[in-house]
C-alpha cells in the first residue's frame, strides 16, 4: 500500500512533556512562544494562533467588519472553505479564474472582477506553488482593498526575495493533519496591521484578556468583552507539536524538493500527463497534482486505488459544487480554466517517507493505464 500522506512526527518524542508539567493546557505560554517564533520567521510584528485556518479567516473578516453584499474575490478552483467563510458572514463570493499553466489565481481575471463593493482579495498559494502577491498589490495600488493570503499549502519563508506576507494585510497558515507543519488541527495569522488585538479578542469569545494574562505580576486584571466573538484559540497541547517542526522546516524542504523533482523526472515521460508549471524559483512542496484528460481522470483514480495507491482530487471547481453552482450559476461560465482543471486533476501520494521505489511503482501503473488502455475495461 502507498498511502496518500504520512506525517513526519517522531512517535518516540514526547511533544507534550513540558506542557503537561505546566498549569496551562489551553492557550498559554506555549502558544505565546510559538507565536513569537512564527512572527520572527516571517519578519512580522504579530502572530495569532487559532484552532483552524477556517476560524482564522472568520476572525479576520469579522475584524474588518465584512457586511452583507461586501465582495470577496477568491479563485474558483481551491478548497471550499475559502468560499464558506464569506458565505457564513453574509458577504458575497466573487470567483476569479485560475491561470492555465500554474493553476494559481489569475490576476487578469481578478482585475476584471473588482467593483466598488470589493472588500478583499484572497489569493491562494496552491499546492505549494507561490502566487505573485507583489504583482497583485502593484496592480490594485491606491484601492482600499484588503489582501488576505491563503498560505494553507506553504510555510516557506520567502516569496520573490521578500518574506511571505510582505505584500498582504494578513497571511493565514493551516496546521491541519496533512500539512507540512501539523498539530492535527490548527492555524495561524501573521500581520503587521492594527487589527491584532481585535482578532485575538474575537477568536477568544470576545474577551479582552486570555486566561493566562489575567494574573500577570500577581495582580488581577479583570477581563471585559468589547466585541462579539467565538471560540477559535489554539490550545498549548496542540501548539506543543509545532516548535520542533518549524525549526527543521527549511532543512526538510530540501528533501521535499528532491521527491518532487523525482516525480517530475519519471512522470514527464508520460505524454498523457500535465504537471502544473511552477510560478517562481522559490516554491514550497506540499502536494503533487497532475492533470489528465477528464475522460480518463476518474478511471485512473479507480485503477490506482485498486492497486493500493491512494490518491485524491485537489480540487473540483467550487462553482461545480451543488450549493455554489445553484447560487452562483451566472459566474460558472466566467471561470473556464477552473472548471476544466477541476475535472482533470488528481493528487498523487506526496510526503517525506515516500520512497523512490514507490514513485517508480506509481509511474509504472499510470503508464500501464494508458499504454494498455486499461480505461476501456473500467465501466
Amino acid at each position: 500500500m502507498i498511502p496518500f500522506f504520512k506525517h513526519d512526527l517522531n512517535n518516540k518524542k514526547n511533544y507534550l512533556k513540558k506542557t503537561l508539567n505546566n498549569i496551562y493546557l489551553t492557550s498559554g505560554p506555549v502558544c505565546s512562544k510559538v507565536e513569537n517564533i512564527i512572527a520572527k520567521r516571517f519578519n512580522k510584528k504579530n502572530c495569532i494562533l487559532t484552532n483552524s485556518w477556517t476560524n482564522a479567516v472568520i476572525a479576520i473578516l469579522k475584524s474588518i467588519n465584512i457586511k452583507q453584499q461586501d465582495e470577496i474575490i477568491i479563485p474558483a478552483c481551491t478548497f471550499v472553505s475559502c468560499a464558506n467563510v464569506v458565505e457564513m458572514l453574509g458577504g458575497k463570493v466573487i470567483f476569479a479564474d485560475i491561470e492555465k499553466d500554474t493553476k494559481l489565481l489569475s490576476i487578469k481575471s481578478v482585475l476584471n472582477k473588482i467593483t466598488k463593493k470589493t472588500k478583499a482579495i484572497m489569493p491562494v498559494h496552491l499546492y505549494g506553488n507561490i502566487f505573485n502577491t507583489g504583482q497583485l498589490k502593484k496592480k490594485i495600488n491606491n484601492k482600499n482593498i484588503f489582501i488576505i493570503e491563503d498560505c494553507a499549502h506553504i510555510f516557506s519563508k520567502y516569496q520573490n526575495n521578500k518574506t511571505l506576507g510582505y505584500y498582504s494585510d494578513f497571511a493565514i497558515f493551516s496546521f491541519y493533519a496533512t500539512k507540512n507543519v501539523t498539530c492535527g488541527e490548527g492555524g495561524a495569522i501573521i500581520t503587521n496591521n492594527n487589527y491584532t488585538d481585535k482578532i485575538r479578542s474575537i477568536s477568544n469569545n470576545g474577551l479582552s484578556k486570555p486566561a493566562f494574562k489575567r494574573f500577570e505580576s500577581k495582580k488581577y486584571i479583570p477581563w471585559d468583552v468589547n466585541d462579539v466573538g467565538f471560540k477559535a484559540n489554539l490550545s498549548d497541547i496542540n501548539a506543543s507539536f509545532l516548535e520542533p517542526q518549524i525549526k527543521k522546516y527549511d532543512r526538510l524542504l530540501v528533501k521535499r524538493k528532491r521527491i518532487y523533482n523525482t516525480y517530475v523526472k519519471h512522470l514527464s515521460e508520460i505524454k498523457e500527463i500535465f504537471i502544473p508549471k511552477s510560478n517562481s524559483n522559490n516554491r514550497d512542496y506540499h502536494l503533487f497534482p497532475i492533470g489528465v484528460n477528464k475522460i480518463y481522470r476518474n478511471k485512473l483514480i479507480e485503477h490506482l486505488l485498486e492497486r493500493d495507491i491512494f490518491v485524491t482530487v485537489n480540487y473540483r471547481s467550487i462553482l461545480n459544487l451543488y450549493y455554489y453552482k445553484k447560487k452562483y450559476k451566472l459566474q460558472v461560465r466566467n471561470c473556464p480554466n477552473s472548471n476544466e482543471w477541476g475535472q482533470e486533476t488528481l493528487s498523487l501520494p506526496f510526503h517525506l517517507k515516500l520512497t523512490l521505489n514507490e514513485v517508480k511503482k506509481i509511474k509504472k501503473e499510470i503508464k500501464i493505464f494508458f499504454t494498455k488502455k486499461i480505461y476501456l475495461t473500467i465501466k
